[in-house]
């Protein structure tokens, strides 16, 4: 009996262990991310059509509706052009998809809207696919072109494309890839078949993120590494790169020739890298590839801490990789090998740097997000400007579809539905104003609300504002930060429950000499309630700070 009851003391414990992981990991807005796409024997993966799916993080909550046609926008009927129209497909990565935006603030959007607001027939496609990268954009053109017959074709490549232009692969996707002289490289694409039952959940995504990691590449060949896309940032080109760099010459003249063939217009606008245009991105960048950040000093600590164990040698403490120059790298290179690509080629591009970096300064927001990488809504608003104007600027429209009048870039229009924090709000509200009601009969009813409403907004206010300053701070520093405050409230708890402890000690004593095994994990989870909320009703000015732990 008395190892039965371990066992189920063991999986009860384990199980109760993952289901706290699990709700944890999907507060933290790490939960499995649904995806829009699918298998495609051509590109590799391409958009599910008539399909739904909505992306939540910390930093953005994103619903995608893809059309009939597999697209991000309206629906259509035909990919045939209306007539009397002139028709601009755009092409790119996440950045043209909206990754992270809803399309009322999408610069592909914006964009059709200005130029409807100016009295142009303009119809805009998106043809952005997550993931992609330059080749599976030109591929996508060359097979779905003519349905679509476009007059203008924009391509928006992104720095990352510049490695992955030469993979064969995408995470579990396989993808095509043109040879050096502009011709597809002949391969069979084989499906991966669907994801695991065991990432629908977080826990099972978190471990296969940890299971994918990419390839890593030391600029040194020593300890520190970076990411394989990274290597587009140095100006001595790694030879893996070599190939690489080749291929996306491949591609763009692989574009031209089919744009040739389409009698479209041909346009490229890279889009920078963050660290080209904030500076905070920039050192950020920067400290991760010299090998300064603090998750390096935390490796090198652990390694040591091996090294010592074996008895070797510690390696010396880096604050910055002592091999790689200030000026062996810059987030402009990748970004200046599309133009360089395009002026050989005779293609029209525009560099969007200047007028971001504008308007970085002169809005005093940022125009990327924190943690992650893409434009935000002012980003996109701001990209849509440059374009539009651009375009102007070289004539690229013919003047049958030239602006009718002047219009200012519309406005998104603004969602209706109320804050995310307004119904959990009223909800708790209305039940615990209830249950105070029931409990101190002596005091009015009204007051309830009062009391519990005043309560509520400041956890709120706590957890709402402290989420935000945690987002407006760098990633490497925010995470020591909230594990600070956590275990400085915890630290409190421990110091107010005080000779508490040792009943509860004892308690625990009783239940493992008495071969209780399989209640312990009640028993933990109902003793560290309780004991939070003793102190938080023995210290009402900490109070708050307790509640919003749970």
């Amino acid at each position: 009996m008395r190892a039965l009851n371990v066992l189920l003391s063991i999986v009860v414990s384990v199980v109760l262990a993952l289901v706290v992981f699990e709700v944890g990991l999907r507060l933290l807005g790490m939960g499995p991310q649904p995806t829009i796409n699918r298998f495609d024997p051509d590109l590799g993966w391409s958009k599910t059509p008539s399909s739904r799916s909505e992306r939540k993080t910390r930093e953005f909550d994103v619903t995608y509706e893809i059309n009939s046609l597999g697209l991000r926008g309206d629906e259509m009927s035909s990919p045939r052009k209306p007539d009397g129209t002139y028709r601009v497909v755009m092409l790119g990565d996440s950045f043209v998809l909206g990754y992270t935006v809803d399309r009322r603030d999408l610069f592909v959007d914006q964009l059709e809207r200005w130029w409807r607001a100016e009295g142009r027939k303009i119809d805009v496609i998106n043809a952005g696919t997550e993931g992609y990268s330059t080749d599976q954009e030109v591929l996508w053109l060359a097979l779905h072109g003519k349905e679509f017959q476009p007059d203008l074709v924009l391509l928006f490549p992104y720095d990352n494309d510049l490695y992955w232009n030469g993979q064969t692969a995408y995470l579990r996707f396989p993808k095509p890839r043109y040879l050096p002289s502009g011709l597809l490289e002949e391969s069979k694409l084989a499906d991966p078949g669907p994801r695991s039952k065991w990432e629908s959940f977080a826990i099972g995504a978190l471990a296969s993120r940890f299971n994918a990691r990419q390839e890593r590449w030391s600029p040194d060949d020593g300890l520190h590494k970076v990411d394989m896309e990274s290597a587009a940032f140095f100006r001595d080109t790694p030879d893996f790169m070599r190939d690489a760099n080749k291929r996306t010459d491949g591609a763009l003249v692989a574009l031209r020739k089919t744009c040739a063939g389409l009698g479209a217009e041909l346009a490229i606008v890279p889009i920078p890298n963050k660290a080209s245009i904030e500076p905070r991105a920039k050192t950020a960048l920067e400290d991760a590839i010299m090998g300064r950040s603090w998750k390096t000093s935390v490796r090198n600590s652990i390694v040591n801490l091996v090294r010592k164990m074996k008895g070797e040698p510690p390696i010396p403490a880096i604050e910055a990789d002592p091999h790689i120059g200030i000026d062996a790298w810059s987030p402009d290179i990748p970004l200046k090998k599309f133009l360089s690509i395009a002026k050989r080629e005779g293609i029209t591009a525009f560099d969007p740097r200047d007028a971001l970096r504008e308007a970085f300064a002169q809005g005093g927001e940022p125009l990327y997000y924190e943690r992650d990488w893409h434009f935000n809504p002012a980003g996109n608003r701001a990209f849509a400007r440059f374009v539009h104007d651009q375009i102007d600027a070289a004539h690229i429209i013919p003047p049958p579809f030239a602006a009718a009048h002047a219009a200012e870039l519309p406005m998104p229009p603004q969602p209706s539905r109320l804050p995310g924090w307004v119904v959990p709000y009223g909800v708790l509200l209305a039940i615990l104003s209830v249950m105070y009601a029931l409990t101190y009969r002596d005091e009015p009813a009204w007051l309830a609300p009062l009391k519990v409403g005043a309560l509520l907004a400041l956890v709120f206010a706590i957890a709402i504002g402290g989420n935000r300053l945690l987002g407006a701070l760098p990633p490497a520093m925010a995470a020591p930060i909230a594990l600070v405050f956590v275990l400085a409230i915890l630290g409190f708890v421990l110091f107010k429950l005080g000779r508490r402890l040792s009943t509860i000690a004892e308690l625990f004593a009783a239940f493992v000499g008495r071969g209780h095994w399989y209640l312990m994990p009640l028993v933990v989870v109902l003793l560290s309630v309780g004991s939070l909320l003793v102190v938080a009703a023995s210290s009402p000015l900490v109070a708050p700070f307790i509640y919003t732990l749970f």
